[in-house]
């Protein structure tokens, strides 16, 4: 990939400059082929959230993020194993395994209708990922395991984040990396406010190192300018977010959370962080 996204907040320019890369191409020819290959296995699971998952606002973002933190790792360890957390289903942990084969890539997620998605896939696509049921509070794998743990955009939809995190730091091996990915709501009206991911990054950073020494406070990273949101993201493609429905369905749910219509689209951002632990 070649290519390493900085940490934090996404700028537009980057955002925009990403989309154009390389690296991005290759990946989203492989989620097409993987879609056109697999579209009969998930249908059912697409009605849950979406049918193509690279092509979501902040997922464009996400996934390359994680991938270019993967590529770093496979290239001290060729036959690292990694974990997909909270993974459902999707396209990238296939992609990690097309590009470095002798890397065993696992994903986990709570989802028992999974299991067999997973089994089907595996059989045609070649490159098999290992699969298991499980809830992200209590794992089944043994301590220090992973060379690398990923979660994209789980946590902040969990109500119990921290015993998640002493989860994830069980299972690293020591000098492990963790990479997290989480939504920012800018106006506190979805999941995660500014005040929440602030709590999540402390209980993150109390456990694994930063090593990138990055603020803590997400107010400081939502006060820069030129930040990449949902609403620049409408302006590239409005079929980049994933609300469906008309738009005072998710306004009333907005409002029943949180006593606020709120403004639509949403307005959103992602924070990516990468993560270590502690040889100690």
């Amino acid at each position: 990939m070649n290519m390493t996204l900085p940490d934090g907040i996404p700028l537009e320019n980057d955002y925009r400059a990403l989309l154009k890369a390389d690296c991005f191409q290759v990946m989203e020819q492989f989620s097409d082929k993987f879609l056109a290959i697999n579209k009969v296995v998930p249908r059912g699971y697409r009605n849950k959230w979406v049918e193509d998952p690279l092509h979501q606002w902040s997922r464009q973002w996400e996934y390359p993020f994680v991938f270019s933190r993967v590529e770093k790792v496979i290239k001290c360890e060729p036959r690292a194993r990694i974990l997909d957390a909270g993974s459902g289903m999707t396209f990238f942990p296939y992609y990690i395994k097309s590009q470095f084969d002798h890397v065993n890539v696992c994903c986990c997620d709570y989802d028992e209708n999974l299991s067999r998605m997973y089994e089907q896939i595996n059989t045609g696509m070649g490159n098999a990922v290992d699969f298991s049921v499980a809830d992200l509070r209590s794992l089944p794998y043994e301590d220090d395991s992973f060379n690398m743990v990923y979660c994209v955009s789980v946590l902040e939809h969990t109500a119990d984040y921290e015993t998640i995190i002493e989860e994830l730091y069980r299972i690293l091996i020591p000098g492990g990396e963790l990479v997290i990915t989480f939504d920012v709501s800018l106006d506190g009206t979805r999941d995660i406010s500014v005040e929440e991911g602030t709590e999540l990054l402390i209980a993150l950073t109390k456990r694994l190192d930063n090593k990138k020494n990055f603020p803590l406070d997400l107010k400081s990273h939502i006060s820069a300018s030129g930040i990449f949101t949902t609403n620049i993201a409408q302006g590239i493609n409005a079929a980049l977010l994933p609300w469906k429905y008309p738009a005072f369905l998710y306004r009333i749910k907005s409002l029943i959370k949180s006593g606020s219509f709120g403004t639509w689209p949403p307005p959103l951002t992602v924070f990516c962080l990468h993560l270590v632990k502690s040889n100690v």
